[in-house]
C-alpha cells in the first residue's frame, strides 16, 4: 500500500486509513522491504497511533526478532524511532515450538512397486 501511495501521491490518504482503525494488525514484518519513503510512511503511521487519543493498539508478528528488522526498513534512525514508539507501552510474546500451520497435515508414503510386463509366448505355469 505504501509504495502504491507514494506512486499515486496520495500518501496522507493511506496513512490516515491505517491510523483510524482501533486496533491494527501487521502481519510478517519482515515479510517485504521498505525503500526509504515507505519506511517514513511506516512511522508516520507508528507516530500517529501512538498520539492518537482512544483506542489504538497495534498487532505485529514476525518470525524475525525487531532487532533484525533493520534489513527490510531503509532510514537512518527512522526504524529506531518507530520501535521506540512501538515498545514504550507493548506486551511482547515470544512463541517457540512447532508452526501451528500443518497441523492437520496427512503425510503419506508411497513405495514404488515393479511394473509387471507381459512377454508375448511365455504364459504363467498352471495357464
Amino acid at each position: 500500500r505504501f509504495q502504491k501511495a507514494v506512486q499515486r501521491g496520495n500518501t496522507s490518504r493511506v496513512v490516515s486509513s491505517l491510523v483510524k482503525p482501533s486496533c491494527l494488525i501487521i502481519d510478517e514484518v519482515g515479510r517485504c522491504v521498505y525503500d526509504r519513503p515507505c519506511t517514513d510512511l511506516f512511522f508516520d503511521v507508528v507516530d500517529r497511533r501512538y498520539e492518537k487519543e482512544g483506542p489504538n493498539a497495534m498487532v505485529l508478528t514476525s518470525n524475525i526478532a525487531p532487532s533484525g528488522w533493520d534489513e527490510f526498513f531503509t532510514g537512518d534512525d527512522t526504524l529506531l524511532c518507530a520501535l521506540d514508539r512501538l515498545f514504550d507501552k507493548a506486551s511482547v510474546f515470544v512463541m517457540r515450538g512447532p508452526s501451528y500451520r500443518g497441523r492437520e497435515l496427512d503425510t503419506y508414503s508411497v513405495e514404488a512397486v515393479p511394473q509387471a510386463v507381459k512377454v508375448r509366448g511365455i504364459q504363467p505355469e498352471g495357464m
